[in-house]
């Protein structure tokens, strides 16, 4: 084997590895090998026909596959011996040529991290104000949440559910058609085509209409964009919220003897809400501080899988088993959201690295009694305790439970230090060095 390496941007290096004629040989009699004992071939046992036979059944090509797949495990590994390189996850791998295989590796190697003089950074929290006005409308929101529908004998208003049947073609070709389906009447909504609430307001129930919309140039099916898309509706119902009165008869449906004791848990409850957001206002303030005054890299492979993770988040939170499933109701391309989700991810990966050296620099370590705290913590409020004890004994659990305390505490560092509420300055707190951390965490709170 013949390689050569050299450093490129963003953490990286890029191989170049040339096998010698033996050594592919080798891994082409071994292909033959593994191939001649899965075919079957008139007149031969498995692994008996000549090599000639079995390359003309199975094609030379699945022989030279074969190979390069079983050769390039060891080339790799010796060529990272070789050139003293640590990868952090797999490598982009291109074959410039065939036979003998020749391989373009670029290798995604530790980020670099520097923090500066991240202990010179000041933040000014931001001030926590719960207000009356703030009570009143978290309690109108619980009375919306413990609404009913009632039908109304009126036309159809904004804010209102409608049982409606429709029908729609575009080029006469199906688009919706359904029955009896609970329509919630909300103005300017672009589901399922903008202008389609305004057209059927103030429809009674038993009425029916036709009309056209537009279909927007931006429709996720490229070939409908732009064209005209004919309706036709019939509220079969109208139907309004109904909601419960604000007193004490709301308050005991929430577990509450008396409004006034509802009121004071929703203000004590808002009140913690705005003391979390005003913290998590200050952690982002103070981490863009320090990436401003520090330098971070990475490779772009992190940014990748970082945005495979928001996309696969974001499918499960609309209630898609899949990706795909997703992507096939959005009214983007795959390419358009990985666009939108990046500049997210890029800040994520920062975020991470940098609360991951300031944990090091810091010396900030979690010992296994500290896990232990945390698991009697999470079983007192277990109601299956023995099923949950032995959950969290598992050692990727324990694992996840020393990571989380981890962050939790650099995050209570980074705001000491970020409000000057620090201890003295470690010898350790100008940092110009570099640390990995694969792994980002979430610092939204």
């Amino acid at each position: 084997m013949k390689s050569t390496a050299k450093t490129i941007e963003h953490c990286q290096a890029e191989l170049h590895i040339e096998a010698e004629q033996p050594e592919y040989e080798a891994a082409q009699t071994e292909a033959f090998k593994y191939l001649a004992g899965r075919v079957e071939i008139p007149g031969f046992r498995k692994g008996k026909a000549p090599r000639p036979l079995v390359e003309k059944h199975v094609g030379r090509d699945a022989v030279v596959e074969e190979a390069i797949e079983r050769l390039f495990p060891d080339l790799y590994e010796e060529a990272l011996t070789t050139h003293d390189l640590h990868p952090i996850t797999t490598p982009h791998v291109h074959l410039e040529e065939r036979e003998p295989p020749v391989f373009l590796v670029v290798v995604p190697l530790e980020p670099e991290v520097e923090l500066g003089d991240y202990r010179s950074v000041r933040v000014t929290p931001e001030e926590v104000s719960v207000t009356d006005e703030h009570v009143l409308s978290a309690l109108d929101r619980m009375r919306e949440s413990q609404a009913v529908l009632v039908p109304a004998e009126r036309p159809l208003r904004f804010g209102d559910f409608a049982s409606i049947d429709v029908k729609a073609t575009v080029d006469g070709q199906p688009f919706l058609d359904h029955k009896a389906v609970t329509y919630e009447v909300v103005a300017k909504s672009p589901m399922p085509l903008p202008g389609f609430p305004e057209a059927i307001v103030e429809m009674s129930g038993g009425e029916s209409k036709d009309f056209s919309l537009t279909i927007p140039e931006d429709f996720r099916v490229t070939e409908l964009a732009g064209k005209e898309c004919a309706c036709s509706v019939t509220v079969q119902q109208v139907r309004e919220k109904e909601l419960p009165e604000l007193g004490d008869g709301m308050a005991q449906a929430f577990g509450f003897d008396t409004l006034e004791a509802l009121r004071e848990r929703v203000g004590a409850d808002l009140e913690s809400n705005a003391r979390n957001q005003a913290r998590t206002a200050l952690i982002h303030k103070a981490l863009e501080a320090i990436t401003a005054q520090g330098h971070v890299d990475f490779p772009p492979v992190l940014e990748e899988r970082e945005i495979d993770d928001l996309l696969a988040g974001e499918a499960k939170r609309y209630g898609y088993k899949t990706v795909e499933d997703y992507l096939q109701m959005a009214s983007k391309s795959m390419e358009e959201i990985r666009v939108d989700l990046r500049p997210l991810a890029h800040e994520r990966i920062v975020n991470g690295l940098i609360l991951s050296r300031l944990a090091k620099t810091e010396g900030i370590e979690i010992a296994d009694n500290d896990v232990d705290s945390r698991v009697e913590e999470l079983l007192a409020e277990a109601q299956d305790k023995d099923r949950v004890r032995q959950i969290l004994a598992t050692p990727q659990m324990r694992e996840s439970l020393a990571d989380r305390l981890r962050t939790n505490r650099t995050l209570d560092r980074l705001v000491a230090i970020a409000t000057g509420e620090a201890d003295a300055v470690p010898e350790t707190a100008t940092d110009t060095g570099a640390a990995s951390a694969p792994e980002v965490e979430d610092t939204n709170g």
